[in-house]
């Protein structure tokens, strides 16, 4: 009976452990970017702002830079060495630089053209450029959805702000081998070499974000395991994905995780609302 009753404790004690978890802890995942000649896209960018490099900023313009340089200062010292002390100063910055900008709790729908014309006009060409860059390296250090969430408000909901294509494309799919990373939902497609040999194409189809839904084609010359990780916005709602009567586990500001052999006409069918 004692024994039980410790058992039970032990459980308890566990369970609210990791309730009270620190959500600052860092896991990263350091995904890398494809090559860019592997990645097509197939929706309209941001037209591409031209701007002169060697005009004067004024005081707030060099403080909203200095504030990014820090923030990416951060990030590169926690590639060399993970520190969660450095990754809960980083997060903090980065929530407080993002609130400022954007607000709360913005998404690529809550933006209204009078909201983006004061983004363009605290966010010039030069910090949008950083901020983007900053976000895609947090993207692929950690694997968390709120910096994909932010890229997709530059992508989307901006059409004025600058959006460099060979950014996006170092993004929208990343890897670490056969785990393979879809951070931003557009449609386009990406292909490579499976580590087992053999090519393996993987296809979004979708009108995001004017419609929620998302179909993931593949194609490949036989049956290669891998693991995908679809990206699941942190505003979705009710958010399913399905492989025929299969459905898997998908969690708003999550990565919905299949695990699988694939083989060509496979069809992973997405929607982020319900």
């Amino acid at each position: 009976m004692k024994f039980t009753q410790r058992l039970v404790y032990l459980c308890i004690v566990l369970i609210f452990s990791s309730c009270l978890k620190n959500q600052n802890t860092l896991s990263p995942i350091n995904s890398e970017s494809f090559n860019e000649q592997q990645i097509q896209i197939y929706f309209q960018l941001p037209q591409t702002e031209v701007h002169d490099s060697l005009v004067t900023l004024t005081e707030a313009q060099t403080f909203t830079i200095k504030e990014l340089d820090e923030m990416i200062s951060l990030t590169n010292q926690i590639r060399q060495s993970v520190s969660n002390g450095t990754w809960t100063t980083l997060t903090r910055k980065w929530n407080e630089f993002n609130i400022k900008y954007f607000g709360n709790n913005i998404s690529i729908y809550s933006i209204n053209d009078s909201s983006t014309d004061s983004i363009k006009n605290k966010l010039f060409p030069q910090a949008t450029l950083k901020w983007a860059e900053l976000n895609v390296d947090l993207v692929k250090l950690s694997g968390e959805v709120q910096f994909s969430d932010a890229l997709e408000v530059l992508l989307y909901s901006t059409p004025a702000i600058v959006f460099p294509e060979k950014l996006l494309k170092s993004v929208i799919f990343t890897h670490v081998f056969d785990q393979i990373y879809i951070n931003i939902i557009g449609s386009s497609n990406m292909e490579y070499q499976h580590t087992t040999g053999g090519k393996v194409k993987l296809i979004q189809e979708t009108n995001y974000p004017i419609s929620n839904d998302m179909t993931l084609k593949c194609e490949c010359n036989d049956l290669r395991y891998m693991d995908i990780f679809i990206r699941i916005p942190s505003w979705a709602i009710n958010p399913t994905v399905t492989h025929g009567n299969v459905k898997y586990v998908a969690r708003p500001g999550e990565y919905c995780q299949i695990s699988k052999k694939w083989v060509t006409g496979d069809v992973i069918k997405v929607t982020l609302k319900n």
